[in-house]
């Protein structure tokens, strides 16, 4: 009798361990068609809708694309990180030369059919020389936002995208309390030169990326790794320097109704490797609490609580923050599957499934397409930052050979529109990365996310066939409000 009631109670564990597993792949995962959307089996693609005023744009980075303008290349945390930490010794060098083929760029856009275009400052260029502003460099940006606005597309101005000047660096950038007036000093002032000419303002891009690569892993300048105090220290200043942002311009700015000022979050979702594993949630659950959950915690409470197990745990309190977003930038590209191991320093390591199909498909990055994350994120900025609109600022793929970039459209573009459309999520925008290859910081120029191929040596531009399927999006639905509104 005991024997029978053991057997009993392992086939219901059995039962229920599948079931949950089950249930917790079936939110996970989406049963696509195995790359073949034409089958449209299980999902289809094409059954997406977008709402009237939507924007759609790309998105970029002054030091990935613009090279170093008319004059001698300027000194800044990033040029000194060359080329030792680039991948293969590469340099940033030209890149794309958009500097110099703004004009034929923007064209680029209105080809494929955009309305709108992210992309930030160069403090490196305006700055070099702390208090002094290139006068050249500014009237460049002027003339950029004046041809933009000449072809109908909205500006979005980002201040600061992971790159300032080396003296700035020098002074132990944002690890320094004090220079966080310094870069609200050069924001304000970068309001003011523009105000009349921009109405979109991204603080800061990503902050928690910043401080992973440069504090973490070490891949990105000053290249500190496993210094966790000196991480939610810079994490802490980059939160404070956003809410001073958002209160100074609403204070000076003319008309501050007409501005929109938001902070740009990134979102890869740590995700257990055995969801029946304790250890695996645990691991999941305390990265991405550090890289996700205290910031969104932040800025719907006001309470910074950053904790990592062998670290201090820091605490920062503004109420202020609840109310320095009109908008949030979402970057979104995939998630981690996270497995505890003992043996690993820290005890963790992050994997992916390797069958290249399905679910695991992967992008040239070390990472697979996951749409159906780019649905999780915008659900979970919406439930814990309700009311605050969302622009998806950057989302798109690594793919060198161009076979898998139409798939990425089709199902994240999917994703999307169930996140708007059954979600009911408030998303005002989608800004691709990026219109064209460029520098993509510690892998330099081997991985290509561009809508356009570039040939580095003649500068010429060319739309990847992948890329097509973007702009049929984007026209089929401009015309169709354009019909309506006829």
């Amino acid at each position: 009798m005991v024997i029978l009631v053991i057997i009993l109670f392992i086939i219901t564990i059995v039962i229920i361990c599948r079931w949950y597993l089950s249930y917790v792949y079936s939110s996970l995962y989406w049963c696509w068609d195995n790359g073949n959307e034409e089958k449209r089996i299980f999902i289809d693609t094409e059954n997406i809708s977008f709402p009237e005023n939507f924007l759609w744009g790309t998105a970029a980075a002054s030091y990935q694309c613009e090279g170093p303008g008319d004059k001698a290349s300027v000194a800044s945390n990033w040029s000194e990180w060359e080329p030792a930490g680039i991948k293969r010794g590469q340099r940033c060098g030209m890149a794309i030369d958009h500097y110099h083929r703004y004009k034929e760029d923007i064209q680029l856009m209105r080809t494929l059919g955009c309305n709108a275009y992210r992309f930030s400052l160069a403090w490196d260029k305006i700055e070099p020389i702390e208090g002094q502003y290139d006068k050249d460099v500014l009237a460049h940006y002027h003339d950029e936002l004046k041809e933009l606005h000449r072809q109908s597309i909205i500006p979005m101005i980002t201040f600061h995208h992971f790159v300032h000047p080396l003296w700035f660096e020098q002074r132990s950038a944002f690890v320094n309390s004090s220079n966080i007036e310094i870069f609200v000093r050069f924001v304000i002032d970068m309001f003011r030169e523009f105000e009349d000419e921009c109405y979109m303002w991204c603080t800061i891009n990503e902050p928690e990326v910043y401080v992973s690569g440069g504090y973490f892993t070490g891949i990105f300048p000053p290249g500190h790794k496993s210094q966790a105090n000196e991480a939610s220290l810079v994490l802490q200043h980059f939160l404070q320097a956003h809410i001073e942002i958002y209160d100074n311009i609403k204070r000076i700015a003319r008309q501050p109704e007409k501005h929109s000022i938001g902070i740009v979050k990134d979102i890869f979702q740590f995700d257990p490797w055995n969801p029946l594993n304790p250890l695996d949630i645990y691991a999941s659950h305390i990265l991405d609490y550090a890289m996700n959950g205290c910031i969104l915690d932040f800025f719907r409470t006001g309470y910074l609580k950053w904790t990592m197990p062998g670290s201090i745990h820091r605490t920062y309190v503004n109420a202020r923050a609840p109310y320095t977003n009109d908008f949030i930038g979402l970057n979104y590209y995939s998630h981690f599957l996270v497995r505890f191991n003992l043996f690993k320093k820290p005890p963790f390591e992050i994997l992916h499934h390797q069958d290249n199909s399905g679910s695991s498909l992967m992008t040239d990055m070390a990472y697979p397409l996951y749409p159906e994350g780019l649905y999780r994120a915008c659900i979970r900025l919406k439930n814990e930052l309700p009311r605050i609109p969302i622009y998806i600022t950057e989302n798109g793929i690594a793919d060198r050979y161009d076979d898998r970039r139409h798939l990425f459209l089709r199902r994240y573009l999917y994703a999307l529109s169930r996140a708007i459309n059954e979600a009911h999520c408030d998303i005002r925008g989608y800004f691709y990365w990026s219109l064209i290859d460029n520098f993509e910081w510690a892998e330099g120029y081997d991985m290509k996310f561009g809508l356009y191929n570039v040939d580095l040596q003649t500068q010429e531009r060319t739309l990847r066939d992948g890329s097509k399927y973007f702009q049929y999006v984007i026209q089929k639905y401009r015309e169709k409000y354009e019909k309506k509104n006829l």
